[in-house]
């Protein structure tokens, strides 16, 4: 009797441990080397890293960096990384200092990456991958001439891209369209070529007057596009705005992967003159 009971409690007590192993396995997240501060910076961690160096994204791609709410899974994965690579831009925000102060990493190396513009343009995203190859080389030196010979490689095929895409855009005859746009899209549709008579911020940051002269000003220039930006949120406002005008509304995205099937750069960039394009087609007809 005695020799069943202390069997069944031996079998309660490894069933206990099993259970408390599983549910911590579940729980567990991937090991990352590096936290990107958004879509783009990961993106170019595994281009230029080749495997040897594993990222995830802070931010998804869809959502607007300074709105986003801290989950559990990214301070886990914060707490368990070497390093947290940032946009200049993102470094004061709260969602930032606060993923770091909760991730509780002393070893963390924070990296401000110092690159201003529009990220989804061909020349800053080519900047971009040089600065973040020289702080990979500072995190990892006995592969810093690794890293430096694929951001060369990667800087190429950007730029080629970038010239593939702007023939396309030239060809669609684009710096004869005047467009107004949201302010976080004016650095890509003015690289696109669009003439820009106008730009607006977030739709919850503008009052009914400054919509009323964005239009009067709009309909007077002959606009034809109303550019809205995927991770600004509701586009309710730009498609009424486009529909006073008389004009054509498009949302495109400032990250890669903001959209299905755009999870690098080049379907992004592609899937964003796909969408301008056919605006511009529907306006002309």
């Amino acid at each position: 009797m005695r020799k069943r009971i202390l069997l069944g409690f031996l079998v309660a007590v490894l069933l206990g441990v099993l259970v408390t192993f599983l549910v911590r396995a579940q729980r567990a997240q991937p090991s990352v080397d590096i936290v990107g501060g958004s879509a783009f910076i990961s993106n170019i961690i595994q281009d230029v890293a080749g495997g040897k160096l594993e990222s995830r994204p802070f931010i998804p791609p869809g959502m607007c960096p300074g709105h986003y709410d801290v989950k559990p899974s990214d301070i886990e994965a914060l707490a368990n990384s070497k390093a947290f690579f940032v946009h200049n831009y993102q470094q004061n925000y709260e969602n930032v200092t606060g993923l770091i102060e909760a991730a509780q990493n002393p070893d963390l190396i924070i990296t401000v990456i110092n690159i201003t513009g529009n990220w989804m343009t061909p020349p800053v995203q080519a900047e971009a991958v040089d600065e973040i190859a020289q702080a990979l080389g500072e995190l990892d030196e006995e592969n810093a001439a690794y890293y430096q010979e694929k951001a060369a490689e990667r800087v190429q095929a950007i730029l080629a891209k970038g010239g593939e895409v702007k023939s396309i855009l030239l060809e669609a005859g684009v710096e004869e369209v005047k467009v107004i746009c949201a302010e976080m899209q004016a650095g890509f549709v003015g690289w696109a070529g669009f003439d820009i008579v106008a730009t607006y911020g977030r739709p919850e940051d503008l009052s009914v007057a400054e919509v009323e002269h964005l239009v009067v000003e709009a309909r007077e220039a002959g606009v034809a596009l109303v550019i809205d930006n995927l991770q600004s949120g509701a586009a309710a406002t730009s498609k009424i705005m486009a529909q006073d005008i008389g004009a054509i509304q498009v949302t495109i995205s400032n990250f890669p992967g903001g959209f299905d099937n755009t999870e690098i750069w080049e379907k992004a960039i592609d899937k964003n003159v796909d969408l301008l394009l056919d605006a511009l087609a529907e306006w002309r007809q």
